[in-house]
Order: structure tokens, then C-alpha cells, then sequence
């Protein structure tokens, strides 16, 4: 007898939508059938969507140390709300994550708090370059480094990147990072403070899109020459996509990822709500939203990511005379897979295009897949359900967010996440107003870092 149907649903699959049974064995898929088989719970999905869980690659939940603005409980309790089953956290915590004690007081963290499946960044700093090879014994999803300054990591410097990038080549890792060029914004800063400009527009004008899509060409170019496996993430410009699509095209394992909010948000946007709708890089002109929307159907753009990353409304507010003081990120992880798809279906994207985005295509990238981010037999039942006719508006208070706002606060949301499974478990279950957490906080399990060159 099986565990777990889900009977009558749509069921995304990797290269098609079928109208079937799904069934669940010892927390992993074990068959799609017409027929319908003995299981001890049934789930009656008809007239509503069964995606893959998502896997999101790139998530801050403050753990430990920042923990006023979101921990892992909170964080993942946000994410499985919104069909994220499995989150791949960054090391911008406190202490950084750069160490052996680090890690495993992270790990430790989120092993008693996290109710997704969770992955941990280690972060390249300038001098840790020597240390990659024992660190791949922690098991890390991968190293981040920053090629700008973050008041919370350290910044490395072209050579730096490129000894970095050698050594995470030897260990058969792979590297994301954040590519904008310093000296280009350090200027402009410079320069539009002492004209006295303080609005959200001199911020936009202090990140333009080339001090982008320069950064991600040096970083294209350093993983080209070291061939390492690169990941740029929240690309802003369609640029940046075409430069990482060309050097696929050549053959390199260099991908690249956008953040959701980019693809609803713009520098209007960012005028009219200020500082909590700051990010870096920061939210672009009106129409750069179509473009990445395109390069998301082109395949240009690889996958999506919700760059998660929380502050609290108190250090929000900082920047509401000044848009300079104020940290940048962004709450979102909740409503950012919803929206997606939602647009998506309105823009005519293939539901397995839109799994492909916040699913497979991670899984793949990270080298995790096919134990997650597709319905495959065997591999982890991890998937939510989605009814594609529910529309409702995002309220800031009916999310698990510790910090309760959000720059998406009064939009409109067509379809909405109805239920979650991690590994066949329900997490996750809709009601009024917000739903619930149906497991306890550690229910989620840490995904090991495996080596190899993705499975694109």
C-alpha cells in the first residue's frame, strides 16, 4: 500500500502536464497511473496544479547571529508557504560563514529550526583561498563570493577571484557571485552625495546596469580561464544573461539566475516605496522586467531565485530621508513563486518552462537533481499544489515572515499555494487567513554538497 495520492491533479512533469494519479512510498514519488491504487491518505487534487518542489538557490535567513530580522524557522516556515521545499542558504551571517566552526554552528542552526530541506554557502574571502579543499568536507552547496563591497562579507578583488576560482575548480565545487563593479559605484556614490541627492532614484543611478553586466563579463571571463563552474546570481540585465548564455553556448558550465523581483518591480517602484524596496542591484527602468521575461523563455536566464534577504522595519525606515542608510534586501520568499507563476501562465510560458525555472533547473545547477526538483520516481516527493483560479492580495501580516513587510504589500496574486510536501510529509496546508506549519520546527533535513560539473 502506498502512502500518500494525489488524485486528478495536473501533474507538471519535466516535458509535459498529465492528467493522473500521483502516489507516495517512504517519502519518495513512486508511481503516475490512471489507475486508482490503495494509499492511506488521499488528497483529491482535481481542477488544481502538482509542480516539483522549488529549490531556491539563493536565500539569506540571518542564522545565527542577525536573527531580529528572520532565523531558519521563520525563513523556511515563509518558504515551504510558498511551494519552496528545498532552500540553498548564504553565508552572510554572523559569524561569516568562512570556517569549519562557522559551518557547523550554522548547520547545527538550522538542523533544529528549518522545516525545508535546506543546502549552506561557505563564502570566498580574500584569504581562505588555501582552505578550500578541507572545507569541501563540511559538504557546502558551493562557495559565494562578493565582487563588490557588502558591509557583511568581505569583497575579493580580481586576483583574489581567480585563485579562489582555482581552487574551488581542484575541488570539482562551484562558485555564485555577486558581480558589480566597485570602483564604478563607489564613484557615482560619491559623486551624487555631494550633489546632495538622497532619493531612491540616486541610489539606481549609483548601481547603473553596466557596473552589472562589466562585473558579470570579468567573472565570465576569470571562470573561462580557471574553468570553474560559475553561477551568477540575481542578474538585473538582460546583458548580464547574454554574456553567461554565450559562454554556455562555447561550452563553459557558467550559469545564471534572476531574482523574482525584478520581474515584477521597477525603479517607479522603488520611487514610490522607498527604502523597502531597496536590493542590490537595485530594481531597473520600466521594460527591463520584459526583457528578463523573454530571456526566461530564450533559456538565456537558467533558472530563478528569490534572493530572500531580511532586515527589520527599523533599519528599513533608516532610509526614509536618506536613501544611503539604509541595508539592502528584500522579504519576499513567501509570494515570490506564486507571483511567478501566476505571470507566467498569463504570458503564455509553458507550466514546464516555469518548473524548469524554480525547480529543475537548480536542482540541476547544484548537482542535487534527480533526488529533487522534478516528479521522478525515486526521487524525493517533494511537490505543492496549486490552484491556478485563486486570486487573493499580499497582506504582510498573514505571512511566516518574523519582519512583517514586504515591497509586493496590496499586489494582486493569481493562483496560490493550497498545500506542501517535503519528502511526503505535509508542511504546509492554506486556510484562513495565513494557513499553517503542520511539522514540527527540524523537520527539515541538510542537502550535502555533492562534486561534479552540473547535469545542465
Amino acid at each position: 500500500m502506498f502512502d500518500l495520492i494525489v488524485k486528478n491533479g495536473q501533474i507538471v512533469g519535466e516535458s509535459n502536464v498529465v492528467e493522473a494519479n500521483l502516489y507516495v512510498k517512504d517519502g519518495r514519488f513512486a508511481a503516475i497511473s490512471t489507475e486508482e491504487m490503495p494509499a492511506r491518505e488521499t488528497v483529491d487534487a482535481a481542477g488544481r496544479l502538482v509542480f516539483p518542489g522549488a529549490v531556491d538557490p539563493h536565500v539569506h535567513f540571518n542564522d545565527p547571529g542577525m536573527t531580529e530580522g528572520e532565523d531558519f524557522y521563520t525563513g523556511s516556515a515563509s518558504a515551504v508557504a510558498g511551494g519552496i521545499t528545498s532552500v540553498f542558504e548564504m553565508p552572510l551571517t554572523d559569524p561569516l560563514t568562512q570556517d569549519e566552526p562557522s559551518f557547523l554552528l550554522k548547520k547545527s542552526e538550522a538542523s533544529k529550526k528549518s522545516v525545508a530541506d535546506f543546502g549552506l554557502y561557505l563564502a570566498l574571502t580574500p584569504d581562505n583561498s588555501s582552505k578550500v579543499g578541507k572545507l569541501m568536507e563540511l559538504e557546502p552547496i558551493g562557495f559565494k563570493a562578493f565582487m563588490s563591497y557588502s558591509p557583511e562579507i568581505p569583497m575579493v578583488r580580481d586576483g583574489e577571484l581567480l585563485a579562489g576560482m582555482r581552487a574551488i575548480k581542484a575541488a570539482n565545487s562551484r562558485i555564485a557571485v555577486h558581480c558589480e563593479n566597485n570602483e564604478i559605484i563607489a564613484y557615482l556614490t560619491k559623486e551624487l552625495e555631494a550633489a546632495g541627492r538622497r532619493d531612491p532614484r540616486a541610489y539606481t543611478e549609483s548601481r547603473p546596469p553596466y557596473a552589472e553586466w562589466e562585473a558579470v563579463q570579468r567573472a565570465v571571463t576569470l571562470a573561462t580561464i580557471t574553468g570553474v563552474q560559475l553561477h551568477v546570481v540575481h542578474s538585473s540585465t538582460p546583458e548580464g544573461a547574454e554574456i553567461v548564455a554565450r559562454a554556455r553556448a562555447a561550452g563553459h558550465p557558467i550559469s545564471v539566475e534572476t531574482a523574482q523581483h525584478f520581474l515584477f518591480l521597477d525603479a517607479e517602484d522603488f520611487q514610490r516605496i522607498g527604502a523597502f524596496a531597496l536590493c542590490n542591484p537595485p530594481l531597473r527602468e520600466p521594460g527591463n522586467a520584459d526583457r528578463l521575461w523573454a530571456a526566461l523563455q530564450s533559456g538565456e536566464i537558467d533558472c530563478v531565485a528569490t534572493d530572500h534577504a531580511p532586515y527589520t522595519i527599523e533599519e528599513k525606515l533608516r532610509g526614509q530621508d536618506s536613501v544611503w542608510t539604509t541595508p539592502a534586501g528584500l522579504n519576499h520568499i513567501q509570494t515570490a513563486n506564486q507571483l511567478l507563476i501566476g505571470e507566467g501562465i498569463k504570458r503564455n510560458v509553458p507550466l514546464t518552462r516555469l518548473a524548469q525555472l524554480f525547480a529543475t533547473m537548480p536542482a540541476r545547477l547544484f548537482n542535487i537533481y534527480p533526488k529533487k526538483g522534478a516528479i521522478t520516481i525515486g526521487g524525493d516527493a517533494d511537490m505543492f499544489l496549486f490552484d491556478p483560479e485563486e486570486e487573493w492580495t499580499v497582506v504582510p501580516e498573514h505571512t511566516f515572515y518574523k519582519q512583517k513587510w514586504t515591497p509586493f504589500a496590496g499586489m494582486k496574486v493569481s493562483g496560490r499555494v493550497k498545500r506542501t510536501w517535503v519528502r511526503g510529509t505535509t508542511v504546509y496546508e492554506d486556510g484562513a487567513p495565513m494557513g499553517a506549519i503542520t511539522v514540527k520546527p527540524g523537520f527539515g533535513r541538510f542537502i550535502p554538497g555533492r562534486t561534479g560539473t552540473a547535469s545542465a
